[in-house]
């Protein structure tokens, strides 16, 4: 299977969990008007977005090996996860702070700067930029995969590892020691938070969270090495209509019915890795677009300007369709993500043709 064609169903899936992002935060109970329970249970299926960004990562993180982990491989990894983090971080500290400074909210100017630590290791310039951080964690996961590809028997190996780990993460959930997303914290069943003023109780709180991120991570990283295990063995039966057919159908199956069904570790894996597949598969019967490919190059700008821009069309919402404000719905949050989606991709989009500004976006 040539680049060209593994590109356009995978791009094409970027696209897809860009605009599931955009969606899922189109509508909540924090915005404090009505929500309806159809509402809630449409969000409810788009939350494969980040699950599947970080399926993608790990496989095709993994896919060429032996890893050559070095100077050179950290520079870029800066180069295109760490320095793109710290510069929208500051652009969301800053548009905040405007923000706060306009509207006299002084008491939001303080709380915004309250918390260094968490803003400048964990993302919390604005609720979605954890996911670089974590990103990075998972990363540190890459040094064993010289070492698992070498062993006689990886199959069975890689299955017990992915098992173990999905049970390991699952039990992180369950027990509500996973990473909160609020409070910037993790593990706070065994080690309640007492006072992070303390400079060696905030290296304890990063040394935590980092590790529920590579808790998080581990199941990703095992089941991506598996697949490339067995894909190295056989890889036509993907490529079957009837098995690409079969594989979109499991990802839709288990969107709706696995988290009623199965562990929420198993579910969301099982949702990130089929729609994984089906990208690849698909792919070889997905002619070359400049369109797709235009979506798949502006996907992780889109998850990253999305919130700056639904601002932006709340507050034209507002004065335009008054109505779609004062509550949650479908039909509302449908227009929230398809506007904040079409004028994100614009924006990225014009932003890349800039060279110095594409680095970083």
């Amino acid at each position: 299977m040539n680049e060209t064609h593994r590109a356009s169903g995978i791009d094409l899936c970027r696209g897809l969990a860009a605009f599931a992002v955009i969606l899922v935060h189109s509508g909540d109970e924090t915005w404090g008007v009505p929500i309806s329970d159809r509402a809630i249970q449409f969000r409810h299926l788009f939350y494969f977005a980040v699950p599947f960004f970080l399926a993608a990562s790990f496989y095709f993180s993994t896919k060429k090996t032996p890893l050559k982990i070095d100077r050179a491989f950290w520079q870029k990894k800066l180069q295109r996860i760490v320095l793109p983090y710290l510069l929208w971080s500051l652009l969301y500290i800053v548009a905040k702070l405007a923000i706060a400074l306009l509207t006299k909210e002084t008491e939001q100017m303080q709380q915004l700067l309250a918390d260094p630590v968490a803003i400048i290791f964990m993302g919390a310039a604005s609720y979605h930029l954890y996911f670089m951080p974590l990103l990075i964690a998972g990363m540190m996961l890459l040094y064993l995969a010289n070492y698992l590809n070498q062993i006689k028997y990886p199959i069975f190996l890689l299955s017990f590892l992915a098992t173990v780990s999905i049970l390991l993460y699952q039990l992180l959930m369950v027990s509500q020691n996973d990473f909160n997303l609020g409070d910037y914290d993790a593990f706070v069943q065994l080690f309640p938070a007492t006072d992070w003023d303390n400079i060696f109780a905030q290296v304890w709180r990063c040394i935590l969270v980092n590790l529920a991120w590579l808790i998080r991570c581990l199941p990703y990283f095992a089941i991506a090495l598996l697949l490339q295990a067995i894909l190295r063995k056989d890889t036509q039966w993907l490529y079957r209509p009837a098995n690409v057919t079969a594989i979109f159908g499991f990802f839709l199956l288990v969107d709706i019915l696995g988290a009623k069904y199965l562990p929420n570790a198993l579910s969301e894996l099982l949702i990130a890795y089929s729609l994984l597949l089906f990208g690849i598969a698909v792919s070889q019967y997905i002619s070359n677009s400049n369109l797709i490919t235009n979506l798949g190059l502006c996907s992780f700008g889109i998850y990253l300007v999305h919130p700056l821009v639904k601002s932006i069309v709340e507050i034209l919402l507002a004065k335009t369709l008054p109505q779609v404000t004062q509550s949650v719905s479908i039909t509302s949050m449908l227009i929230y993500s398809i506007s904040s989606f079409l004028f994100s991709w614009v924006a990225i989009s014009l932003m890349q043709r800039n060279k110095l500004i594409s680095q970083y976006i």
